[in-house]
């Protein structure tokens, strides 16, 4: 190691000690600070610097001014996605109903007589109606016809 690190905050701006938790921030990163200088540690300036983020970012409470955090709406979901963090289940629940009120609100059930109904007929264990059943014979036939003319130009 080339120089001993002088141990001050890589930031030296104080904080404003206005709230508690901001004070209690500003005391452990003190704190920190001697504990490095009562065991001696010889480190660079750049040692230091990484010590002092590193300790800041993962074993100090983060400084931030936003509000509490809105859990079990999707306004929190959306905030647990940007932070890369698992969403918790208040927040899961509120993204699954707006899905489902989403996919509700956009789908047009489309009438029979089409081969989507036909299909829906299906889906519900239905037996077809007989709109539905014409509708989907006329698509099988163009679509046989449609790959046999791909075949035939293939």
């Amino acid at each position: 190691m080339t120089a001993v690190g002088t141990l001050e905050r890589a930031s030296p701006a104080p904080l404003p000690l206005a709230t508690p938790e901001a004070y209690g921030h500003d005391q452990a990163l003190d704190a920190m600070l001697y504990a490095v200088r009562r065991m001696g540690i010889q480190a660079t300036d750049r040692q230091v610097a990484t010590l002092l983020s590193v300790a800041e970012r993962h074993l100090l409470p983060p400084e931030t001014d936003e509000e509490p955090f809105p859990h079990g709406t999707m306004r929190g979901y959306r905030r647990h996605r940007r932070r890369r963090e698992p969403a918790c289940g208040p927040c899961r629940e509120a993204c699954r109903l707006e899905s489902a009120a989403r996919r509700k609100r956009s789908r047009v059930q489309k009438p029979c007589g089409t081969e989507a109904a036909y299909h829906r007929h299906l889906r519900r264990w239905e037996e077809p109606c007989q709109p539905c059943r014409e509708a989907h014979r006329a698509y099988v036939r163009a679509y046989r016809k449609r790959r046999a003319h791909a075949l035939a130009a293939a």
